[in-house]
């Protein structure tokens, strides 16, 4: 089988063209649905709302392909603006669901059109393999204490986000793990009341510089340093990028960090 590599730039002005099409036919399409309701005419008002639907996945298909439209004219933009918005048709929609009690939604994609559409927006450019490669990289937290709801999502959101090849995403969650970690080790040996009530004096400016030298000092508290301030505060505020390599060691970094800080708070 012979490849066709179409250029990036080239590809983004095909699937915005073809978006364009859509979306005027989509607007289209709805005015005719709202005059044949106007006129009772309902004989092609099944179809009609068929079309509706088939157009607008494609054009919520493209937009979430391009993720950013970029050199639109004046007529494209307002068009693109307006698709994003409710349709006359989608309250019609949401009316005949109601009145037939309904289960499914009337937009739910079925196994087939998540399928196809998987094809497109996800397993080009990532698939299970690479998922279950990067996620078997990472190391785990072990702690004989419990760590707050929050801080454990964060730290699987980290994790997922890794392994989704989200390199800046991993990274800057990273720095709201340590935060969640210090606030929680403070809390734990009473320099926090819980839900963030201060017992000792916090600058708001800088809260985990103060937070962090309660529960560690030496090597540790500089290795938390380094990955809050050396490596995700760049990221957050767009200084720079991470690579596979760059997020993995940080991620690590991290937790080990983490398991350090609470093995203090277990001994």
């Amino acid at each position: 089988m012979n490849w066709t590599i179409i250029p990036a730039d080239e590809w983004r002005k095909r699937v915005q063209s073809a978006l364009i099409q859509n979306a005027s036919a989509l607007i289209e399409i709805d005015r005719k649905i709202v005059k044949a309701i106007v006129e009772s005419s309902f004989e092609n008002l099944s179809t009609l709302i068929s079309e509706f639907r088939d157009k607008k996945i494609k054009v919520q298909k493209a937009l979430a392909e391009l993720g950013v439209v970029e050199d639109a004219d004046d007529s494209e933009k307002e068009l693109l603006v307006r698709v994003q918005r409710g349709f006359p048709t989608d309250i019609v929609i949401e009316q005949w669901e109601r009145s037939t009690g309904e289960g499914a939604s009337f937009y739910e994609l079925s196994d087939e059109e998540v399928d196809e559409l998987g094809q497109d927006l996800f397993y080009t450019w990532i698939s299970h393999y690479e998922y279950i490669r990067n996620i078997f990289k990472l190391n785990t937290l072990i702690l004989r204490t419990k760590i707050p709801e929050g801080l454990r999502g964060y730290i699987f959101e980290a994790r997922d986000c890794f392994a989704l090849q989200q390199y800046n995403a991993a990274v800057s969650m990273c720095r709201t793990i340590l935060e969640g970690a210090v606030r929680d080790l403070c809390e734990k040996k009473g320099f926090l009341e819980p839900h963030g009530k201060n017992l000792i004096n916090i600058n708001p400016k800088d809260v985990f510089n103060q937070l962090i030298k309660k529960v560690s000092s030496g090597k540790l508290k500089r290795r938390a340093f380094k990955i809050y301030y050396g490596d995700a505060c760049p990221i957050i505020h767009g200084d720079r990028s991470m690579n596979t390599d760059e997020a993995l060691r940080v991620l690590r970094e991290t937790m080990d960090v983490v398991q350090e800080l609470y093995s203090l708070y277990e001994s």
